[in-house]
């Protein structure tokens, strides 16, 4: 036992948690890692069924830029307001404001399917932007709250590996309701509208697991708090670390990444579907494959990528990470089809890349951050993240649109490759510790 696994909590398999969090605070908080990321990620997966069935935007052009729109709305929400919730945790805890963020998320989920033009979706995703800040500081927050620092990697990767799951089952529920319910002789629109209302139960439903489950109160034993202009300039402080200034950027590629796959893919099926004459409902059911690929194989490879990153240093571990997004981006170059089946040890190629980006860079600033400002740190690296998303959404609904569907990928793939030059440097210059 290290000088750092002094005054631990419970423990769960080769996971050591830190004093104070206890086995049912550890599930609670994988239940959130499930719902939460899942929740998120489908409102841009479902979203073309929207467009397509109840507002009858089936040209991919038009789709492709409201699309990137209405991402880059939702993501401008979460940037002015993702740091100070992160702040307002550091005061007042972790709990409620994760709870919040969840039934803000559930009520856009209850409100989106009965838009009847494109403004009321931006109203609708203001409510979903606002949901979006709270909950995804928060659930950065807690994870690197829960483990001591010998376990980190580990815990984030069993965390990403509810994450993906977490996807798999909201695309799904997502997804798959629509089809069938059409099937038993609802409209498109009713058959949108009850896939979207179970999503909401679902988001709120959790408020209440959050509020009995998770850990309450701040992170320190002390409960000192520290003054809001401490935490203000903390984020800023700690950004003459090398190390979090390239975890703060590659979170920008590392959202980045998942908006793209999640915006575009389903985007490109369902336009392609659409376009040959099929339903958008079809298309959603069928694009679930190709998805679901890809969340199973970022299951798979957190497991394994969470041990690695406990073994080496963390900049390698981004290091690889970024080589391994690079390739994937970039194989998808050539696809003609997300629905062609011979196509999906690309789309396994892409999921493990997408959660050993998320991963490599949480772990790092999880080392790095001071716990006392680790939810200002968190909550910029988080904006950073809402300028990726919006940079991601807006240039590749335009390249969407003008150019060719695998064009967004390209502009990843671009993006991560000169991340990898940095993040070799700092290797090189400023690797840090081991762990």
């Amino acid at each position: 036992m290290t000088a750092t696994d002094l005054g631990a909590g419970a423990r769960i398999g080769n996971i050591q948690l830190a004093a104070g969090v206890r086995v049912s605070h550890f599930w609670t908080y994988m239940y959130a890692s499930l719902i939460c990321i899942g929740m998120m990620t489908n409102m841009n997966f479902s979203q073309p069924y929207i467009l397509a069935e109840h507002l009858g935007i089936t040209d991919p052009g038009v789709a492709g830029a409201i699309t990137g729109r209405l991402t880059g709305i939702t993501e401008i929400i979460a940037l002015v307001l993702i740091w100070p919730f992160g702040m307002i945790a550091d005061r007042i805890g972790r709990r409620p404001v994760l709870m919040l963020g969840i039934g803000l998320i559930g009520l856009s989920y209850s409100l989106y399917p009965w838009a009847t033009e494109v403004a009321h979706l931006v109203y609708y995703r203001i409510i979903f932007g606002v949901g979006v800040a709270a909950t995804a500081s928060m659930t950065a927050t807690i994870q690197n709250d829960y483990p001591l620092e010998s376990s980190r990697g580990r815990l984030v990767g069993f965390s990403s590996a509810f994450n993906a799951l977490g996807i798999v089952f909201a695309t799904r529920l997502v997804s798959a309701l629509p089809k069938w319910l059409q099937e038993a002789g609802l409209d498109p629109v009713a058959a949108g509208r009850y896939a979207y209302g179970a999503a909401a139960v679902v988001c709120f439903t959790s408020v209440l697991i959050f509020r009995f489950g998770l850990k309450g109160g701040v992170p320190e034993s002390s409960h000192k708090r520290p003054p809001w202009a401490e935490l203000v300039k903390a984020g800023f402080r700690q950004a003459k670390n090398p190390r979090i200034l390239l975890a703060y950027v590659s979170a920008m590629t590392s959202r980045g990444d998942m908006v793209v796959a999640g915006l575009f893919v389903s985007l490109w099926a369902t336009m392609a579907v659409k376009a040959a004459g099929g339903e958008a409902a079809v298309a959603q059911y069928q694009v679930f494959l190709p998805f679901a690929v890809m969340q199973v194989f970022a299951v798979l490879w957190s497991f394994i990528f969470g041990s690695i990153l406990d073994r080496i240093n963390r900049v390698a571990g981004m290091v690889l990470s970024l080589v391994l997004s690079v390739v994937a981006y970039g194989a998808l170059y050539f696809i003609e089809s997300p629905l062609d089946l011979r196509m999906l040890p690309l789309f396994a190629l892409l999921g493990a890349a997408m959660a050993g980006a998320i991963m490599s860079g949480m772990a790092l600033v999880g080392q790095e951050a001071p716990p006392r400002e680790r939810g200002a740190v968190i909550g910029l690296m988080s904006m950073f993240g809402s300028i990726g998303i919006i940079l991601a959404a807006g240039i590749g609904g335009v390249l969407f649109s003008a150019a060719t569907p695998w064009a967004p990928f390209l502009l990843m793939a671009g993006a991560q490759a000169v991340l990898t030059v940095w993040a070799l440097l700092v290797w090189l210059l400023a690797p840090g510790g081991s762990r």
